[in-house]
C-alpha cells in the first residue's frame, strides 16, 4: 500500500506565540507573507511526491536578483542558484526523487543562463551540494574530505546527506527600480548580476540600501503526477536586507552564508524571533500516521541535536495527562518525530485517542544557533499520512489563522 500525504502547516505565530509587529525598521516576521528574506520550513521529495518551489517578485515596478538555497535535512548542506526576476515575475522549480536520486528541474527563463541548460535536464542535488561541488578533485576520485576524514561518496550520501527532505532559504541580492511594470530582458539582468559581483554599483537604477520589505513571497506546493494537492507558504521576514552586498560573496558559485548575505546582526535577530522552548499541537486517532517536522535554521552542523520534554493530554477535559520528565532528543537540522510513537509512551492509546501534545524545554545540545543549552530557534510543521489505494496524493493543507 502506497501512502497519501496530508500536510497541515501550523501557523508559526499561533503555536509559538510570536509577536509579528515589532518596532519600525526592526527585523520581524511579516504578517502579509511578503518580505525581503524568506524561509520555507519543509520540502519533500520521495516516492511519487514532488515539491514545487515558487518565488514571486511582488514588487511591480522593480526587478529583483536573488539566490534560492536548498538545504538538506541532516546538516543543511546546500545547493544554491541565482534567479533574475523582472517586475511581477515568478520563478518556479521542481524537486522529485528519480531512481533513488533527488533531482531539481527548472525550465524557467528567470534562471541564470549558465545554469538553465543543466536545470532543464535536472541536477542531482547530492552531486551539486556544497559538500562535493567545492571539492572537485576529490569528487572525481570518488571520495570527499569531511571533518578531516575521507569518505566514499555513497557513504556521505547515506550518512551525511539527505535531500529527500529539507528546508529552503531565499536570499535577496539586489533591487533595481525600473519605474515600470514592463518585463526586463534577462540579458540586462544577467549583466547587472555580473557587475555586482565585480563590485560595480554605478547603475542608477540600483537601490543602494538593500531590498524593499514587500519584494518577495514564496510557496512550496506538493504534487503527485503533476497535480497540486497541498502547499506551505514561506515565512517572510522584513527589514533584513538593509544594505547592498557586493563581490564574490553574492556569486552563485559561492555558498550562501547568512552572516555575509544578511549580516551577523540580522541573522541573530531572526534566530531570536524564532527562538522558543515550547510548541503545542492537536492529535487524533492516537497519532497514527501523523508527524511533527521541526526545522532549526542556521545550525549548519553535522550530528547536531536538541533535547526536549513531552506532555500528552487527552481530549476529555485533560482527565488523563502524562508528563514525561526524561529528556528526549531531536536530531539533525530538520527533525521528524512520529506522533504515534509519542502517544505510545503513555502505554494506553485508548485513553489518549485524541488531545494535545506539548513539546517543552527544547534546548540546543550543541554550539549552534544562539548557543549550547539555549532555547532552540525553530519552525514546526505537522503532516498526516493516510493509506488509500496505490497512489501517493497530498490531500490538502490547513493554515491556521495567525494571532495579531
Amino acid at each position: 500500500m502506497k501512502k497519501i500525504f496530508k500536510y497541515v502547516s501550523l501557523s508559526l505565530p499561533l503555536i509559538l506565540g510570536i509577536n509579528l509587529y515589532g518596532a519600525k525598521n526592526e527585523v520581524k516576521i511579516a504578517s502579509d507573507m511578503t518580505g525581503d528574506f524568506l524561509m520555507a520550513p519543509l520540502y519533500f521529495a520521495k516516492g511519487d511526491i514532488c515539491s514545487n518551489i515558487k518565488v514571486m517578485n511582488t514588487n511591480e515596478y522593480s526587478s529583483i536578483l536573488a539566490k534560492v538555497t536548498i538545504r538538506e535535512s541532516i546538516a543543511s548542506h546546500e545547493v544554491d542558484l541565482p534567479i533574475l526576476l523582472s517586475p511581477g515575475d515568478i520563478w518556479s522549480g521542481n524537486i522529485c526523487q528519480v531512481k533513488g536520486k533527488v533531482i531539481l528541474k527548472s525550465n524557467d527563463d528567470s534562471n541564470h543562463p549558465s545554469a538553465l541548460g543543466t536545470l532543464m535536464g535536472g541536477i542531482d542535488l547530492f552531486k551539486h551540494s556544497s559538500i562535493t561541488s567545492y571539492r572537485e578533485n576529490d569528487y572525481r576520485k570518488g571520495y570527499v574530505e569531511l571533518n578531516g576524514k575521507s569518505f566514499k561518496l555513497e557513504e556521505i550520501q547515506k550518512e551525511n546527506l539527505d535531500f529527500t527532505s529539507g528546508y529552503i532559504e531565499i536570499y535577496p541580492i539586489a533591487q533595481f527600480n525600473e519605474h515600470s511594470k514592463r518585463k526586463v530582458k534577462k540579458s540586462i539582468l544577467v549583466d547587472r548580476w555580473n557587475r555586482l559581483v565585480e563590485k560595480d554599483i554605478s547603475n542608477p537604477k540600483l537601490r543602494k540600501y538593500g531590498v524593499d520589505n514587500d519584494s518577495l513571497s514564496g510557496l512550496v506546493s506538493f504534487n503527485t503526477e503533476g497535480q497540486e494537492t497541498a502547499s506551505i507558504p514561506m515565512i517572510a521576514f522584513e527589514n533584513v536586507h538593509s544594505k547592498q552586498i557586493l563581490g564574490e560573496a553574492i556569486n552563485y558559485t559561492s555558498e550562501s552564508d547568512p552572516s555575509i548575505l544578511i549580516g551577523k546582526t540580522n541573522k541573530t535577530k531572526i534566530l531570536k524571533l524564532l527562538q522558543n522552548s515550547d510548541l503545542s499541537f492537536a492529535y487524533d486517532n492516537s497519532g497514527e500516521d501523523q508527524y511533527l517536522h521541526v526545522a532549526f535554521p542556521f545550525g549548519y552542523k553535522e550530528k547536531q541535536s536538541r533535547r526536549y520534554k513531552v506532555i500528552i493530554r487527552d481530549m476529555n477535559e485533560n482527565k488523563h495527562t502524562m508528563v514525561f520528565s526524561p529528556k528526549y532528543i531531536m536530531y539533525n537540522e530538520l527533525a521528524c518525530i512520529s506522533v504515534e510513537e509519542l502517544v505510545k509512551i503513555t502505554n494506553n492509546k485508548k485513553k489518549f485517542k485524541q488531545g494535545m501534545i506539548q513539546i517543552t524545554d527544547i534546548t540546543n545540545n550543541d554550539t549552534v544557533q544562539l548557543g549550547k543549552d539555549k532555547s532552540a530557534s525553530l519552525i514546526p510543521t505537522i503532516s498526516r499520512i493516510s493509506k488509500i489505494g496505490n497512489k501517493d496524493i497530498f490531500i490538502n493543507i490547513i493554515n491556521l489563522p495567525a494571532k495579531n
